[in-house]
């Protein structure tokens, strides 16, 4: 049994429980039993990896023994303050059955505030953990290593030590702001901010010199967050088991944990692809072999949590015997821990283990900067036809399109109908999304300015109509069910988001306008552009601007879904000319330029085959130009079609009022009509 273990059944135990007695330090108990356990299986998978610390040969620089071992213990460690925090912050904003609609219970604020003091920590350990980093990348101690020459020079240029440095920052704004939170929207936003602080770290590592590059990152972005929403919130719930809303919490965590278990387990294989030569090395390689370890261990971690569900929420929902069932819960919750600790630590060991796959090693520094070779010219088949894939946005294109469908299917097995056209215009919407992002119109728009403009105007302006018609928030509302617990489901999280002040500014015009127009002026002509073209998340940041620009727009112009504050239909109109308008002189703009766009990005990987790039910028404008003029009339288009339904369901809900009621407003005028006349009788006019 270990530290953790003991504990959460020593609580299950006790008479009085956590609350009562001593919570913070049962904590503080779990907490370190899980922290030494991940250290000890981080060191250990090194050890049967071969990944472990090695003195290098005499004359080549080594930071030591120190930093060797030092590091994977720190960073099962800042893993460790990573599961405190998002998992207090978890339970704060979604697991506590005690918190009201709109305010953190007592408990809840306890755990906020044990969440500012784990993020605090967080902090220190990322930046420790920054500095043995340092310390490894450039082979010297870690006393040289903080020299102000070296700190200037290297702490931001290296992209590993950068990206742990943020991290600290974005703990730091987690620990202040969780410190004075009461609201359940704003431990929201933490919980968030907290998850991306976890992310960061992940979009570097092994991933950036291999094959597939994308799915690369998709998988270590969703792996870091599902094991740490996974681990977290299992951790919260060890430490509040005496607590009286513990079933609640316990019902709303399985489905959390079942989503992360599907994240983790789909992740975890194209992980393994992706940093694999062979599947030979699956047992011929430390790093397979450790792999397989890992994959034991999430089995094993997965038939538990089934057998959690099978029994343990399923008598708190028949009302079982409260007190077996929770000495059940804290049994099965010590030894998942206790395989969630050892797959942790192994996950440290695996991601400082050097994977088989050989790194690509591309001709000419410009296919290194694209991450793939020189394609052939392209031609209307090849452009149209061809297959670049960005695991990223498949994923999500393939998602919206299953989510939707089971959204239809739940209405009409209940006996609703929704309209098929809503249905086919989401999915031909989401099957532009992933001829966009997954044709080699992808591949081809990252060298010439005029391919990137049509995937651009295709994202922003053809693929929102079809999504913003298909009425996504509206089959959610209709489709999803209330929380069975009563707390913050994600219907309850959508109808408050609509109804939320960030709702209402994202809706307003003048917002969605300057949203949509940063996109272009402020993205093609500054070096923002070059920037987010030079790195793979970049670009994928910079393309759901696109789609998100464009979908709001549109949503705003013709959307059906509810929004927090309607615009009148004249508005409407007004909103889409200004965009068009601006849009046109941007398109001016790029067919005027003398020097080419995004210069500082086109100009380092030009292909053979583009000779002219000035030339390929005026194509960018005129395709710009005329691409924007087809979707904007459409749009308008809709807009003068429901503004003539709406006008005619007055006019009907007018008359059937008539009808029942009588018009007064005609009777009274009528009358005055009439006393008129009787004053022009009586006077002789």
């Amino acid at each position: 049994m270990t530290p953790a273990s003991t504990n959460v059944s020593a609580q299950a135990r006790s008479k009085n429980g956590p609350a009562a007695s001593d919570t913070g330090g049962a904590g503080r108990r779990v907490i370190g039993g899980v922290a030494a356990l991940v250290s000890l299986a981080a060191v250990v998978g090194l050890l049967l990896s071969g990944g472990s610390y090695q003195p290098l040969p005499e004359g080549l620089p080594d930071s030591g023994p120190v930093v060797g071992w030092g590091l994977p213990i720190l960073s099962g460690l800042t893993f460790v303050a990573a599961f405190a925090t998002i998992g207090w912050l978890l339970f704060a904003s979604f697991l506590d059955a005690k918190a009201k609609s709109k305010i953190v219970s007592k408990g809840g604020r306890k755990a906020l505030v044990r969440a500012s003091g784990a993020a605090v920590v967080w902090a220190i350990l990322l930046l420790v953990t920054a500095w043995f980093t340092l310390a490894q990348i450039l082979g010297i101690d870690l006393v040289s290593t903080l020299d102000p020459g070296v700190i200037s020079t290297y702490w931001w240029d290296a992209v590993v030590v950068r990206a742990l440095v943020v991290g600290a920052l974005f703990a730091v704004i987690v620990a202040i702001g969780a410190a004075f939170t009461i609201r359940l929207a704003t431990a929201t936003l933490w919980l968030v901010v907290a998850l991306v602080a976890v992310a960061l770290p992940a979009l570097t590592g092994h991933a950036a010199g291999l094959g597939d590059h994308s799915l690369a990152i998709m998988n270590g972005v969703g792996h870091s967050v599902a094991a740490t929403l996974w681990i977290g919130g299992l951790i919260a719930l060890a430490i509040a088991v005496s607590s009286s809303s513990i079933e609640a919490a316990v019902r709303r965590f399985s489905l959390i944990a079942m989503t992360c278990v599907i994240i983790l387990a789909g992740t975890g294989i194209g992980n393994t692809y992706t940093r694999l030569g062979a599947w030979s090395d699956l047992w011929a390689s430390g790093y397979g072999r450790l792999a397989v370890i890992k994959t034991i261990l999430l089995i094993a971690l997965v038939w538990l949590g089934f057998n959690m569900r099978k029994r343990i929420i399923t008598g708190f929902v028949d009302g079982g015997p409260k007190d077996q069932l929770r000495r059940a819960f804290a049994k099965l919750a010590s030894l998942e821990l206790l395989l969630m600790a050892l797959t942790a630590g192994f996950g440290v060991a695996l991601s400082m283990t050097p994977p088989t796959r050989a790194t690509i090693q591309f001709p000419t520094q410009a296919e290194e900067l694209l991450g793939f070779e020189f394609p052939e010219p392209p031609t209307p088949m090849d452009v149209v036809f061809g297959i670049s894939v960005d695991s990223v946005f498949l994923v999500l294109s393939l998602a919206g399109i299953f989510f939707y469908l089971a959204g239809v299917r739940r209405l009409y097995k209940r006996g609703d109908s929704w309209p098929i056209g809503r249905t086919i215009l989401w999915i031909v919407g989401c099957l532009i999304v992933l001829w966009a992002t997954n044709s080699s119109i992808s591949m081809y728009a990252s060298m010439s300015v005029g391919l990137h403009m049509i995937q651009h105007m295709t994202l922003t302006m053809l693929a929102p109509i079809g999504l913003v018609m298909g009425a996504p928030i509206t089959l959610a509302l209709r489709a999803l069910k209330s929380s069975p617990t009563g707390g913050r489901g994600l219907r309850e999280i959508i109808v408050e988001s609509i109804h939320s002040w960030p709702g209402k500014i994202i809706t307003n015009p003048a917002v969605v306008l300057f949203i949509y127009v940063i996109g272009l002026y402020g993205l093609y002509f500054t070096p923002l552009f070059g920037t987010l073209m030079s790195n793979h998340v970049g670009h994928i940041f910079m393309t759901l601007h696109f789609i998100v620009a464009g979908f709001l727009l549109t949503w705003v112009a013709i959307g059906i879904d509810p929004q927090p504050k309607p615009l009148p239909y004249w508005g409407k109109m007004i909103l889409v000319i200004a965009a068009v308008t601006l849009h046109a002189f941007f398109s001016i703009a790029l067919m005027s330029t003398k020097s080419g766009i995004g210069e500082s990005w086109y100009g380092k990987v030009r292909p053979p085959w583009l000779a002219d790039p000035v030339q390929d910028s005026l194509m960018g404008g005129q395709i710009a130009w005329g691409i924007a003029e087809v979707p904007t009339l459409i749009i308008l288009c809709i807009i003068g079609v429901q503004w003539w339904r709406a006008d005619d369901r007055a006019a009907k809900r007018r008359d059937r009022h008539v009808e029942q009621h009588g018009d007064k407003e005609l009777d009274d005028y009528n009358a005055y009509l009439e006393a008129l006349a009787k004053n022009d009788q009586k006077h002789g006019r």
